[in-house]
């Protein structure tokens, strides 16, 4: 199952007036939308001195996946335990290793569940049999005949992983061989008939072997150690940069353990069992929230920022697999561990923390321009500015200082600041020392100035560290040098709109209009999937259209709105290129999902509309499509400054003209004048009915 917003917002409202300290939410949710409505439930959940710990989500390793992106939040990557399972399994003469909990069997016959589908299998059937589906996941397609007395091969993906050897048990197999379709965590699970979990490097010699006359297989006993590499992040763990605010919030915020935790669950839902094996984001986040716990019990009077700053400021490095400290100075692993894997003891006495509350956050909307100027009289803030123990800036024209503020928790002292990593960064502190006695506050500031060894449009890390004797306070720094700095999108309502743009260079600047164009509408209605699980190869639930993307085309939207469907409904929207490939998802708690692809190559793209979760049996819905070319429409005209020079700022003017009423409308701004310019500024407009 899952929850509708509003059953979460409610929950959260209620614990809150319970009195609670902390809140767990192993859900996970928007990753651009700070205004989306659980978000803004934890907003106010924070300000009444409450920790939120939240899932980062389990869309790893791709990149810029990461969930949840509030900051009034404490987003939790999963990594790894030293306690594993080792096993292997035993092909003819060649043994492979990969993660178990099983006994030994065999040999015994083997078979590949892709050639052990029921006679006259569809090829939607077939390709469940190849993951291995079965009751439990709403289709039997596994033969009996076929499988009775053998281990069976199966794919990773779309099911559970012990809904798998549910289903090869189910169908009388006797042990399960489950290999990963692309590189991610192996683990250790509690299956239903001995299992061996191998890597996605194995899988075309164990599926080319399975296809041989007279295949056997021998699981082979496993082992409990507990001299596994750890932590590592988990190949499933959702990594930054963020989507939202531009870049200039670091998530994940931390990482803690969330592979092959040995959990409490409940018999309804685990046939039975009190205990299980689990992985996700949804077991490193309880694991924060039970920190949280311990430490405001030990501090009472720390808010939920003084927590989380704690943990943060006290992280360690990930390892390598060979053991070693993860660079982390390299902004890829800054973006898989965040501040680094909780060290609770040391969380203690982190000697400083960074606080913040319901006014910096309101700034911080303010700054993101998530809030309307009617909400930000005079408490905008540029997002990187706001007061956390970690430093993003996602689009450094040139030159740019951020100002923090620290809390002295612990006893008088005078605190050094040094850093390491910024290759390609002059990094300037003011003051050179803080010296603090205890309960006291200081600002510092840190200026960074990109070199010409800085790369434009590349992220570059390090970490600043605040010293004072033996207490290290330990921030993550990730910047991204740009040759201008502008809003992704702006938007409007048919009036002139304003705003600007920072230089980060000198020489000649323009800007010219594409579009503004409307959508092409396509309406339809899509009814309720009934196990609410996402397969394009499961018709129940999915409404799929065919949409033509010609060649030239720079910018595509693909859009759902609240408006359109039926009040209270949630559908999810997917978007697959010609070679059927997932190429972005739109998944929040509502129907407000949007899909944009930049520069997207020609061809004809799949959109489905999911019906995860309607009050009714079905809803209707209209999907908007924008397809953006290089076309000036001649319904938007552009002013610009002529020139550039490098840290200052420039006002760009945007007028319209002969625009339909009541209609959406979509056009960019396209920046010229050096090499490097960013992505073009999409310009939103939304005119008035008549």
């Amino acid at each position: 199952g899952g929850c509708f917003n509003s059953d979460s917002v409610a929950a959260i409202d209620q614990a809150v007036a319970d009195g609670v300290d902390v809140i767990n939410f192993s859900i996970s949710g928007t990753s651009t939308n700070f205004l989306d409505p659980v978000e803004v439930a934890f907003l106010f959940a924070a300000d009444a001195g409450v920790f939120v710990a939240t899932s980062a989500g389990n869309a790893g390793p791709a990149i810029s996946t990461v969930a949840h992106p509030s900051p009034w939040v404490t987003t939790v990557a999963a990594g790894t335990h030293n306690r594993d399972g080792v096993g292997s399994v035993t092909l003819g003469g060649t043994t492979y290793n990969g993660a178990s909990v099983a006994t030994a069997i065999g040999p015994k016959p083997l078979i590949d569940s892709a050639a052990a589908a029921i006679a006259g299998a569809t090829a939607a059937q077939l390709a469940q049999a190849a993951l291995c589906y079965g009751a439990a996941d709403g289709a039997v397609v596994l033969d009996r005949a076929k499988v009775v007395g053998k281990v069976v091969v199966c794919d990773r993906g779309a099911t559970g992983r012990t809904n798998k050897s549910l289903a090869v048990q189910q169908a009388g197999g006797i042990g399960m061989i489950l290999v990963n379709t692309s590189p991610n965590s192996i683990n250790a699970d509690l299956h239903f008939v001995p299992t061996v979990h191998l890597r996605s490097t194995d899988r075309a010699a164990v599926k080319a072997y399975a296809a041989l006359s007279g295949a056997t297989a021998r699981i082979n006993d496993s082992a409990l150690v507990y001299n596994a590499t750890a932590p590592q992040t988990a190949a499933f763990s959702s990594r930054g940069p963020l989507l939202g605010g531009n870049g200039d919030l670091l998530k994940p915020d931390l990482i803690a353990p969330g592979q092959d935790i040995l959990a409490a669950v409940s018999p309804v839902g685990y046939y039975g069992r009190l205990f299980d094996v689990l992985s996700g984001t949804s077991m490193s986040g309880p694991h924060v929230a039970g920190l949280a716990a311990l430490l405001k019990e030990l501090h009472p009077n720390w808010s939920p920022m003084a927590i989380k700053s704690a943990l943060m400021t006290t992280g360690s490095d990930v390892l390598l697999a060979n053991g070693s400290p993860a660079p982390n100075t390299d902004p890829a692993v800054i973006f898989e561990q965040g501040a680094g894997h909780v060290q609770p003891n040391a969380a203690i006495n982190p000697g400083l923390v960074f606080d913040s509350g319901f006014n910096d956050w309101l700034g911080f909307l303010c700054g993101t321009r998530q809030l309307t100027a009617a909400y930000c009289p005079s408490i905008t803030i540029d997002p990187s500015n706001l007061n956390l123990p970690s430093i993003a800036i996602g689009d450094m024209a040139g030159v740019q200082t951020v100002t923090r503020t620290v809390t002295n928790v612990g006893g008088a002292a005078t605190y050094t600041p040094s850093y390491t990593g910024m290759a390609g960064f002059k990094v300037d502190f003011e003051p050179a020392s803080l010296s603090m006695a205890a309960g006291k506050t200081a600002q510092f500031t840190v200026k960074f100035t990109r070199t010409d060894a800085a790369a434009l449009n590349a992220y570059g890390g390090g970490q600043l560290t605040l010293t004072a004797g033996q207490t290290k306070v330990r921030v993550p720094m990730v910047v991204r040098p740009v040759a201008l700095s502008a809003p992704l999108q702006v938007s409007g309502n048919g009036s002139p709109i304003n705003f600007d743009v920072t230089f980060g260079y000198t020489g000649p600047f323009s800007a010219t209009p594409r579009g503004l164009i409307p959508p092409a509408l396509e309406a339809g209605t899509v009814g309720q999937d009934p196990d609410q699980t996402f397969n394009p190869a499961d018709p129940a639930g999915t409404i799929v259209l065919q949409v033509p993307v010609p060649s030239g085309t720079t910018y595509a939207r693909f859009a759902l709105f609240d408006a359109d469907v039926a009040p209270g409904s949630d559908v999810d929207l997917y978007v697959y290129n010609e070679a059927g490939v997932l190429v972005a998802l739109s998944g929040s708690g509502g129907s407000d999902e949007e899909v944009n692809l930049v520069n997207p190559p020609a061809g004809t793209y799949r959109v489905y509309i999911h019906g995860w979760g309607l009050p009714s049996t079905s809803s209707p819905f209209k999907l908007h499509t924008w397809l953006l070319n290089s076309t000036a429409v001649g319904n938007m005209s552009i002013t610009a400054p002529a020139s550039a020079t490098v840290g200052t700022k420039g006002t760009i003017g945007i007028s319209t003209s002969g625009l339909t009423p009541a209609t959406k409308y979509l056009g960019s701004v396209v920046y010229g004048g050096v090499a490097g310019m960013p992505d073009p500024t999409i310009v939103r407009v939304d005119t008035p009915p008549p």
